[in-house]
């Protein structure tokens, strides 16, 4: 990717070599094509620019100049059509490939490269020293593609070959003549520069590709990213080869090339790291016309052997490139260092006030070509102008110096008299340029705004009109108040006027239809009783129509519930009689119109709900109203709650914009602001007017305060003025004073217990409003749930009615499906008859001509074997012995004439196109012949017979052999003919096939199309529990399923219903024997335990002592005066009870007070031993701080004794726990043998 050229030598090819790098891109390297001839290498990259290069190592591989290109090179062609004559050079480019949305080519530069370039090469070709060539030099012509295009070749006749973008064709475009003239208007060349292409031709799959020309300039080659190579010839470019050269998964391909010879062609992938080589496999036809390929090489081959010969040489003696030669010793300066390098260079030269010079530019280690070319001009123009930059340089610095002058001077004059630093800008001219270019720069962004703007606005008239305006019911919700919940109404345009002609017509149809079969029952009602007289006619009429009315269509059979919801009508075909397809139609129209009335019937009670809602916001304003001022009134800080519409349940507010939601500031234009100043001055004077002198408010303030009705909340609000003597203190105020401030107190009590009163008065009407306003509200949820059920249904209704719709349409598609299949096997039928026909002529014919030839060939036959019988009795004059060996001689044929003819046969059988062709018959009689004359000669004669009889044998054979190989030709013949015929034969059976197989495809379709039409397909409407079908993953299943009446269903549960009862009744029976079987074992075991209970009491009454408390109580017979008194003993414990609780609770209250009193007076001691110890704390610091300044004094005296009495008193505190532990010991000891003389008497704890 570094944008070198490296030149390989490939003499060896087992070990190529690099000898040259030319650096002429500075990004990487996309096209490299060498001339035919190879007189010139092109290189192309994506930096503008098309290197042309002398690519012979005589001249060091000499760069020639370059083209500048406008954009990414897209591709590169050349062609010279002869050896010694122009090359032509077609280069496509994409101008704008960032920008562009399409990366095709649109551009084409088209230029010339003449035949004595190299020899007249001078520096007039170039524009500069830049080494860039002139377009007069080159004839450039810069065309554009009327279609973007990928790839170009350049081909002979000024023809070029691109693959178009949109349609992905291949693209025959003829170049001018001359280059198109550019318009007067425009500095874009005109329409004629816009190339059309002649021919278009079926190109790849995907966009994108390069096309390619052999060298021979006959055959033409296309790749795309498809994977696939086409290849043509450019006198049938119709015809196409391909082969799939690589996966388009991985990019397709890359890039082909063809060998010298056209031979070979290379492929190489997008992505896939694969070259594949392609060789042509060709017929004999073939190679004649890869002939001209060939030659054209050997042409090329042997013009340039000379100069390969002498290039070669030349080679050889280079020496290898190595990439150390070119490495630079040590890191070049980026361009930024040298911009900071230079700019210090610079500020330094203008501190010091010198003269500063641009330094010469030096190359860096990897520059390109035209990098060096530039340096090199920038050094000739220094040359040439060296002095004339020397005096600018010199004026540039004393202007420098006079304008510093000037500014210092600036810089101490006064505030008014000083110039801005902008004023010393000397280039006026480039100001006001400058300042144009950003005047007309915003002038053009203003005027693509409001183009831009103009097409949004465009744009939002059309949808408004398409999606809007056009809607005669326009789409939006409602939602409820306090849940959530949503109801949409449904969005209607109105109806086209050829759908409501159709709905017209169907109509008055089926009107017709059913007076038609009105009167037709009634006339057929009439012929079968013609008896009855007028009376009973007209009560049976009055009966039919009672059946008829009681015999009318349920929803279950109709299919929906439409009637219920506004779709109902007596238009509607029974389903049970749409058989033909003009019913099917008629019955979609009517289900539409159906819908439509659905539809609308929802929508107006969507609108009745709709207008309520605006009616409760509009109650609800106007309460908030009051809110408000209640809230104001309580000094409350809650919100009011206001319900708001939104976008859904207005959506005419999307069409409008609110000056709150443009976030921007909005631009004013001049003549719009200075309409607004007039608006706003009038204003000002309008309100300066009023305030003048207004007479009205002036006495409204004078009279009444400023208001013209005194309320009682703002009486409440204002407070009774506080007298001017209550600000003393009370010892201070008189008799009256005191009696005023009572009168102040009273008055101020009674303006609270007003406001209270008001406050309470004020809070139940709030709560009254909201109690109000929430009941209202609630209500409205109400409603719009019903109106969301109703929705509910109204879908379901509308989804059944399109699902009828939708199985009509699907029949319809069913049986226009059968008449197509019907027409097409009929079609065939009759195609195979008349083929059945004329194969049935050609084999009767083929039979007839068959049966002649046979005749024919056995009389050949026969003739043949005649000469063989003949053949003694010619030669009768000739002993028997001579006679033997001429037959046996008339037998001999020619040996090696003979092997070919077998061989000839076995080429014919094995039926290869491409081996030799077999003989004639003729000329295997005459190669027979020319056998037969060798064998004639008189050398093969036997001794002992005559010449006479030698030649007569030879004719004799002769003749036998011109038999026998016409008898081989018609037994060809004859075989070829049976072949026909059996040939024929076959054909006709399997015509007879064909045909019989169409005629039973053809009768099971109408049988198929027979029973389609009878066979209906209803759309039930039934209850849950009337289907007994498992369903399916997704839809239900009815192909197994069977249709019953609804009586045989309840017959059959009446009676497994009967069978049940009779079952439950034996069952109770059954249960009930048993149940008392069970009550009589209970009962039994009942009385045994209450045997037992009893003996036990008797034993327990026989064994009781009876104590004098048990005869007393036996004795007592009134025991509830016993009770009585039990109870009064209770009450009375209980009441000492609480007395002595009172008095204990007294005597803990007291203890808890003396226990309080003890608290704070233990307290207050605590508080005095704090600052005690405080006291104590600062006494003691002094001391040691006293101690440590003497320590140093008394450091050594009695340091001794105190070390003395220490370990003392530790020796006598080990020998004190010692002695206690000792005593511990001997007490538990005694304690032990204590317990072991006396018992203990222990509280077991449970």
């Amino acid at each position: 990717m570094s944008g070198d050229v490296y030149i390989i030598e490939f003499t060896n090819i087992d070990n190529p070599r690099i000898i040259q790098r030319l650096r002429v891109h500075r990004s990487a390297v996309l096209h490299l094509v060498y001339e035919q001839y190879g007189r010139y290498l092109l290189t192309g990259s994506d930096d503008g620019h098309v290197f042309i290069m002398d690519p012979r190592p005589s001249v060091e591989f000499n760069l020639l100049g370059h083209v500048l290109i406008d954009g990414l090179i897209m591709s590169i062609s050349c062609n010279t059509p002869t050896k010694n004559g122009d090359t032509k050079v077609v280069v496509t480019s994409n101008p704008s490939p960032k920008d562009a949305k399409i990366e095709a080519a649109h551009k084409i530069i088209q230029f010339d490269i003449s035949k004595d370039f190299i020899k007249d090469f001078s520096n007039d070709y170039f524009v500069s020293l830049k080494r860039d060539l002139k377009d007069e030099v080159l004839n450039r012509m810069n065309l554009n593609f009327a279609i973007p295009s990928y790839g170009a070749a350049v081909g002979p006749d000024k023809l070029i070959y691109a693959v178009s973008y949109n349609h992905k064709r291949l693209c025959k475009i003829l170049l001018p003549d001359e280059p198109p003239k550019k318009s007067r208007y425009s500095k874009e060349n005109n329409k004629a520069s816009y190339l059309q292409p002649m021919v278009e031709l079926p190109g790849h799959e995907l966009t994108g590709g390069k096309v390619l020309l052999s060298p021979h300039q006959k055959w033409l080659a296309t790749c795309s990213p498809d994977g696939k190579v086409h290849v043509r010839t450019l006198e049938a470019l119709e015809r196409s080869v391909s082969v799939h050269a690589h996966s388009f998964r991985q990019g397709g391909v890359r890039s082909m090339v063809f060998s010298s010879d056209s031979m070979y062609l290379i492929t190489c992938g997008e992505r896939d790291s694969t070259l594949s080589c392609y060789k042509w496999n060709l017929t004999s036809a073939g190679k004649n016309k890869v002939a001209s390929a060939v030659e054209m090489f050997r042409t090329i081959n042997s013009a340039l052997t000379g100069v390969r010969k002498k290039e070669d040489e030349l080679i050889s003696n280079m020496s290898d490139w190595m990439p150390s030669m070119s490495r630079p010793a040590s890191r070049p300066h980026s361009v930024i260092e040298k911009d900071t390098q230079e700019l210090s260079e610079k500020q330094k030269a203008v501190q010091n006030d010198e003269i500063y010079s641009t330094p010469t530019p030096v190359p860096s280690s990897d520059a390109t070509w035209l990098e060096l070319q530039e340096l090199e001009a920038i050094k000739e123009e220094d040359k040439q102008y060296a002095d004339m930059k020397k005096e600018l340089r010199t004026e540039i610095r004393d202007l420098r110096r006079t304008i510093q002058t000037m500014m210092k001077k600036n810089e101490i004059l006064p505030d008014i008299e000083k110039l801005g630093h902008h004023e010393f800008n000397l280039d006026v001219e480039e100001q006001q340029r400058m300042q144009a270019d950003g005047d007309a720069e915003v002038e053009e962004i203003r005027t693509n705004i409001e183009f831009e703007n103009l097409a949004k606005v465009y744009l939002r008239d059309v949808i408004r009109r398409n999606c809007w305006d056009s809607m005669v019911v326009k789409g939006r919700s409602l939602k409820a108040f306090h849940i959530l919940l949503e109801v949409t109404n449904y969005p209607m345009r109105a109806r086209k006027g050829d759908e409501m002609e159709e709905l017209k017509y169907v109509t008055k149809q089926r009107e017709i239809e059913i007076a038609e079969a009105q009167a037709r029952k009634e006339i057929t009602e009439s012929q079968s009783q013609p008896g009855t007289s007028s009376g009973e006619r007209d009560d049976r009429d009055v009966d039919d129509e009672s059946e008829e009315g009681d015999g009318k269509e349920q929803p279950s059979t109709i299919g929906s519930l439409g009637a219920m919801y506004g779709g109902g009508s007596e238009l509607f075909y029974s389903q049970f009689e749409l058989h033909t397809r003009q019913q099917k139609q008629n019955q979609i129209v009517l289900l539409k119109d159906a819908i439509h009335r659905i539809k609308t019937a929802f929508n107006k009670e969507f609108d009745d709900v709709y207008k309520m809602k605006e009616m409760e916001i509009a109650r609800i304003k106007e309460k908030n109203v009051r809110i408000r001022k209640i809230m104001e009134d309580l000094s409350s800080k809650d919100s009011v709650w206001q319900p708001e519409w939104t976008i859904d349940e207005k959506p005419e507010r999307l069409l409008q914009v609110d000056d709150g939601e443009v976030k921007v500031e909005r631009y004013i234009s001049p003549e719009q602001q200075a309409k607004l100043d007039e608006e706003q001055k009038l204003e000002e004077e309008r309100r300066l007017r009023e305030k003048g002198d207004n007479a009205r408010e002036r006495a409204l303030d004078m009279m009444m305060g400023g208001v013209l009705e005194v309320k009682k909340e703002d009486e409440l609000k204002k407070d009774i003025p506080l007298p001017a003597f209550m600000t003393k203190s009370q010892e201070e105020w008189s008799e009256d004073e005191k009696k005023a401030a009572a009168e102040y107190e009273k008055k101020v009590k009674e303006l609270n217990e007003e406001r209270e009163k008001y406050r309470k008065t004020l809070e139940a009407e709030l709560k009254k409003v909201q109690t109000t306003l929430a009941d209202t509200t609630a209500n409205f949820d109400d409603k719009l749930s019903d109106l969301f059920q109703r929705k509910i249904k109204t879908e379901m209704v509308i989804n059944q009615e399109e699902l009828k719709i939708v199985r009509l349409q699907y029949s319809l598609l069913q049986e226009e499906e059968l008449g197509t299949k019907e027409a097409e096997f009929t079609r065939k039928l009759k195609s195979r008859q008349t083929k059945k026909s004329g194969s049935q002529t050609a084999v009767s014919g083929a039979k007839k001509e068959s049966e002649q030839f046979r005749d024919t060939y056995d009389i050949l036959v026969a003739e043949d074997k005649v000469l063989d019988r003949v053949f003694k009795r010619e030669f009768a004059d000739v002993p028997a012995s001579q006679v033997d060996q001429l037959y046996k001689l008339f037998k001999r044929r020619p040996r090696g004439r003979r092997l070919a003819a077998e061989l000839s046969m076995d080429v014919v059988a094995t039926g290869n196109p491409y081996g030799d062709r077999p003989l004639s018959p003729r000329q295997q009689l005459s190669n027979m012949i020319k056998g037969l004359h060798e064998l004639d000669d008189e050398s093969h004669m036997p001794e002992g017979v005559e010449l006479a009889v030698w030649q007569r044998m030879c004719e004799a054979r002769k003749s036998k052999l011109e038999s026998e190989q016409n008898v081989k030709q018609k037994a060809l013949v004859m075989a070829d003919m049976n072949a026909f015929l059996q040939k024929r034969q076959e054909e006709d059976e399997n015509w007879k096939v064909d045909i019989e197989e169409l005629t039973d495809c053809l009768n099971r379709l109408q049988e198929e199309k027979l029973r389609f039409m009878c066979n209906l397909e209803i759309q039930f409407l039934l209850k849950q529990g009337q289907v007994e079908v498992e369903p399916g993953p997704f839809i239900y299943d009815h192909t197994d399923s069977i249709l019953i009446h609804r009586g045989v269903v309840e017959d059959l549960n009446a009676t497994i219903r009967q069978l049940g009862e009779q079952k439950i009744t034996a069952m109770t029976e059954s249960k009930d024997f048993r149940k008392g079987i069970h009550v009589l074992e209970w009962e039994h075991k009942k009385n045994l335990m209450q045997i037992e209970d009893l003996m036990n009491k008797a034993r327990d009454i026989q064994s009781l002592k009876v104590s004098r408390e048990l005869q007393k109580y036996l004795n007592d017979a009134d025991h509830e005066s016993k009770k009585q008194q039990e109870i009064g003993k209770l009450e009375e414990t209980l009441d000492l009870q609480d007395r002595h609780h009172e008095k204990n609770m007294g005597e803990r209250k007291d203890t808890i007070s003396q226990l309080r009193h003890t608290i704070r007076k233990k307290e207050r001691d605590n508080h005095k031993l704090m600052r005690e110890l405080q006291e104590l704390n600062v006494t003691v610091a002094e001391r040691k701080h006293i101690n440590a300044v003497n320590a140093d004094k008394h450091a050594d005296s009695g340091a001794e004794k105190r070390m003395h009495d220490i370990v003392q008193r530790r020796k006598l505190v080990d020998l004190a726990k010692a002695q206690a532990q000792e005593v511990a010991v001997l007490r538990a000891e005694v304690e032990r043998l204590r317990m072991r003389t006396f018992p203990a008497l222990v509280q077991v704890e449970h």
